[in-house]
């Protein structure tokens, strides 16, 4: 009787494990898998990001001098700061590397300053070409809306690197020069009648049409994550600008006075920049 009662339990044992196994494949629970999500910039793969800052821009230029007197070299370079805002998206690939995308606009702005020994005919009409030297200041302004698109690498679990390539579309310029005789020659400078106008000229207005209306940047910069909270880190980078594309649409331009002829040429003229920023970073 034990005998037989041992066999009926073992063979009830077999049946429920077999109805068991048909329900639950290999007897073991089905677990919906998803796919990876990689930690991003802030937490989640997707971050949206403002930021503000300012360009530092640096002006070059080569000056050929025709004849006497000297155009003075330290008008050939100078520099400025101006603003800039963007609007950025950061996407992770993996939890080290990721791609973002920025639309903003940007704020060039440099001054030079310097002295130019220019010809100066003393009295008017007697053909006496005297050099005259003059201080020259001009201040120039040159906007521009960005869209750029680059790869961000993060190490040492909160420092980044970024990489990439810009597109600036020209929106307007103006500029304001202001010309100073300094010596005691007795020159002044003259209106469009020819008529004596002071030691002092100042002259401002817009120049857009003088710039080129399409500009390409390689850009790189290095930041730092400062997490505020689980949906929000605080991003302050620092990088660099270096323009692919000239400065002026017309890269060439002669400068002449009407009884010496040309005077000097300007060519080859250069802007490029760095740039601070801090960023605020938001998980979307």
């Amino acid at each position: 009787m034990l005998l037989c009662f041992l066999l009926v339990v073992f063979s009830a044992t077999v049946v429920l494990k077999a109805d068991e196994d048909v329900l639950r494949p290999r007897g073991k629970s089905i677990v919906p898998t998803t796919a990876q999500q990689h930690i991003g910039l802030v937490r989640n793969p997707w971050a949206l990001g403002i930021e503000i800052g300012g360009s530092l821009s640096f002006f070059g230029q080569s000056i050929t001098q025709h004849q006497a007197p000297s155009y003075q070299t330290n008008l050939t370079s100078g520099s400025g700061i101006g603003p800039f805002i963007n609007l950025a998206v950061d996407f992770a690939l993996t939890d080290y590397v990721g791609l973002y995308a920025r639309l903003g606009y940007d704020q060039k702005r440099f001054t030079m300053k310097g002295y130019v020994d220019g010809p100066c005919e003393l009295p008017i009409g007697s053909g006496n070409i005297r050099p005259t030297r003059v201080e020259s200041t001009t201040d120039q302004t040159i906007n521009y809306w960005v869209g750029g698109v680059g790869i961000r690498a993060r190490f040492a679990e909160n420092w980044l690197v970024t990489g990439g390539i810009s597109y600036h579309s020209r929106s307007s310029a103006s500029f304001r020069q202001v010309d100073t005789i300094v010596d005691d020659s007795g020159c002044e400078f003259l209106d469009q009648q020819g008529m004596p106008v002071g030691r002092r000229s100042e002259q401002s207005g817009s120049n857009t049409a003088l710039f080129s209306s399409q500009r390409w940047s390689l850009d790189l910069s290095i930041g730092y994550r400062i997490p505020l909270s689980s949906d929000i880190v605080l991003v302050p980078r620092f990088g660099g600008q270096f323009f692919l594309t000239p400065l002026r649409s017309n890269d060439e331009e002669d400068f002449s006075h009407p009884v010496v002829g040309q005077i000097y040429t300007i060519r080859n003229r250069t802007l490029h920049a760095l740039q601070l920023a801090v960023g605020l970073w938001f998980n979307l």
